[in-house]
């Protein structure tokens, strides 16, 4: 590429390029808005030369163009933005913002795990810059730690939209993907969906967590990976390092069910259960302390116990349902009651205050799931009052 013309009037290439599998990306100067950029060229002639069929070098483009129509459709802070796109001497290529900071696969190489805090932040950033792509129907299709940048200031950029599948147009489909990070229906040919994603997600959260993939390694041979994906049991990542809440190993139990039904609903899902972990985490030793303070006749292990099961069992049951589910709605009831019995009636009274409103807004005044959550907050408040 000759370096000292200016692109469409405008771009200065600067330095030498970085190849990957579809095209060359440069760092260029915009001369016109005085801002640094990043261009990526499909390498079409080099694949041509190389002896690549037509039909593999018509597709590649078609993969190219529809890269800058997915990310041209995604405005958020966590996905790289495109700035333009054009043709020059019969090469294709997207102009992007560009990203000053390491890619997460860096990160991970550069020794020991990475704190559980930076490992949530960034995941729940993931989900977040994944959920506005899917909320303009963009499917990525490749989440994996090389194509999640990490900015100097320490915040997430997806970046690499080459295997999108825009899932409001009737386009090829490929089952091309990374076998380390791929959802075990696309193994199948499934064309992909917003929970394959969200499996790719859990593979990168896991292997934050661990310093591993969660099967197989990148050297084994991807149709044995594939297997392992559709077939092998998950070791929780608590398996290789103690300590992890009990609400983040299930969050990635549930984000590498095999079933994509069995996974979150959709990532903004996984972005609130990751707030939820967030909060966890941030809880005080005396916040601990108090929440397991029972004065009560019955069995304060075995209540305390119960209640810790069903804290686990409502974060999950919101993750994968909508908050009317009556599932959810049972089960913050007991919660809500077997607090009370624990000695903690404003506690109580407080859960039934949430779930009545919530009621009261899904189902209605008068249905008959808001009259008892009232009628439970009645009668904890009553409790509270002669305490």
């Amino acid at each position: 590429m000759d370096t000292s013309t200016l692109i469409h009037g405008r771009y200065k290439l600067k330095g030498d390029p970085t190849s990957g599998a579809m095209g060359d990306v440069w760092v260029a100067e915009d001369t016109k808005l005085g801002r640094t950029v990043a261009m990526k060229f499909l390498a079409q002639r080099r694949l041509m030369q190389q002896g690549a069929p037509t039909e593999f070098a018509e597709s590649t483009a078609r993969m190219f163009q529809r890269e800058a129509q997915a990310m041209a459709r995604v405005n958020n802070p966590r996905v790289a933005h495109l700035y333009d796109s054009g043709e020059h001497k019969d090469d294709f290529y997207i102009v992007m913002e560009y990203v000053e900071g390491k890619s997460l696969a860096k990160h991970l190489g550069t020794g020991p795990k990475l704190p559980l805090e930076r490992t949530v932040r960034w995941t729940r950033q993931i989900c977040e810059g994944l959920g506005a792509a899917h909320d303009v129907k963009v499917i990525h299709r490749d989440i994996k730690p090389d194509n999640i940048m990490i900015t100097r200031q320490g915040d997430v950029k997806l970046v690499d939209f080459g295997l999108a599948y825009l899932a409001d147009i009737t386009q090829t489909h490929t089952i091309a993907g990374t076998p380390l990070y791929k959802a075990p229906e696309r193994w199948h040919g499934d064309t992909g969906s917003e929970r394959s994603d969200l499996y790719s997600v859990g593979c990168v959260l896991y292997e934050m967590l661990t310093g591993h993939p969660p099967f197989g390694g990148p050297h084994e041979d991807p149709m044995t990976v594939g297997r392992m994906h559709q077939e092998d049991a998950l070791a929780l990542p608590s398996a290789h390092r103690p300590g992890i809440p009990a609400q983040l190993n299930a969050l990635v139990r549930i984000l590498l069910a095999k079933d994509p039904d069995d996974r979150p609903k959709n990532a903004h899902a996984a972005e609130n259960a990751i707030d939820e972990i967030s909060r966890v985490l941030n809880a005080t030793d005396d916040t601990i302390r108090r929440a397991n303070v029972f004065d009560t006749p019955v069995s304060s292990a075995s209540l305390s116990q119960h209640i810790e099961a069903l804290d686990l069992r409502i974060f999950e049951l919101e993750i994968l349902h909508d908050r009317s589910d009556q599932l959810l709605i049972d089960a913050r009831t007991e919660h809500a009651e077997l607090t009370g019995q624990s000695g903690d009636a404003r506690g109580a009274a407080a859960l039934y205050d949430r779930l009545a409103r919530d009621c009261q807004e899904f189902f209605g005044p008068y249905d008959v799931r808001t009259l008892d959550a009232f009628e439970g907050l009645a009668r904890w408040n009553g409790a509270a009052r002669t305490n």
